[in-house]
């Protein structure tokens, strides 16, 4: 199961299935399409959570696909396809949100865990982070949105690494790759990421969830198009963050977004 906790301007995605290292399955990809969609509504709202935090229990991040449903789902097309587009709901859902997300990641990281780990704005792990996303081992393909998100990490030639030679990367080769932020022992985890979302949450959320907007249009796949991108940058200008960030900067003291 995947079970969203928010407590205050923090939010708390994990994926809970131990048994399995996390793997996820096709109810468990509506789930989180289903929540990040909740988290966009509630930030509409102004009510909701500024920083979003996504984990997995047990020593384990995402193994990826749920091999038992998934050799049921070779067997149905339609199943199949419609599977394969949640998925992209979900992991594009995930992206698209507007406020900062931080994946911690301790354990394995498969395949489709991979995929909402890149999916999130920043990575921290720990020595016993492991990726690997082999789809050319099961004679499939990488959808085009993961692998414009592989790219957009690794770059082109690294990624080929990564998908056609099915490489895996420990903790160390993650981080000098740029797949992970952040390098910390799994005890450390906890503090890290907590001191990570205080540095955030000290951040005007309207810069924030402009800048993600900006970043998306200028990957190609961005929740605003140009000219709704270009009327926030011009309002914010005029917004009360701006009033208070000047202010704060005048007074030489922190800002209180």
């Amino acid at each position: 199961m995947l079970e969203l906790h928010t407590d205050g301007a923090l939010a708390r995605l994990t994926i809970r299935r131990a048994a399995k290292k996390n793997a996820i399955n096709e109810a468990m990809w509506r789930a989180l399409g289903a929540h990040c969609a909740a988290l966009a509504a509630s930030v509409t709202r102004g009510s909701g959570p500024r920083v979003l935090l996504v984990q997995g229990e047990g020593g384990a991040f995402c193994a990826g696909a749920d091999i038992d449903e998934m050799t049921e789902l070779v067997r149905d097309t339609a199943r199949l396809a419609a599977n394969n587009a949640t998925v992209a709901q979900a992991q594009l859902a995930l992206e698209r949100l507007p406020m900062p997300t931080i994946a911690l990641i301790d354990g394995p990281c498969f395949g489709g865990g991979f995929g909402i780990a890149a999916a999130c704005d920043f990575r921290i792990g720990t020595p016993r982070a492991l990726f690997a996303i082999t789809p050319a081992r099961l004679g499939l393909l990488y959808s085009i949105e993961d692998t414009r998100r592989v790219v957009a990490l690794v770059g082109a030639a690294r990624a080929r690494r990564l998908l056609m030679r099915s490489e895996r990367l420990d903790a160390d080769t993650a981080q000098r790759w740029g797949v992970i932020d952040a390098l910390v022992q799994s005890a450390e985890l906890g503090t890290t990421a907590q001191r990570w979302a205080d540095e955030l949450l000290a951040q005007s959320a309207t810069s924030l969830a402009g800048i993600k907007a900006t970043l998306g249009l200028i990957t190609g796949n961005g929740a605003l198009n140009e000219a709704q991108v270009r009327r926030a940058f011009d309002a914010a200008f005029d917004g009360p963050d701006f009033a208070e960030g000047a202010a704060a900067f005048i007074d030489k003291r922190a800002p209180r977004f």
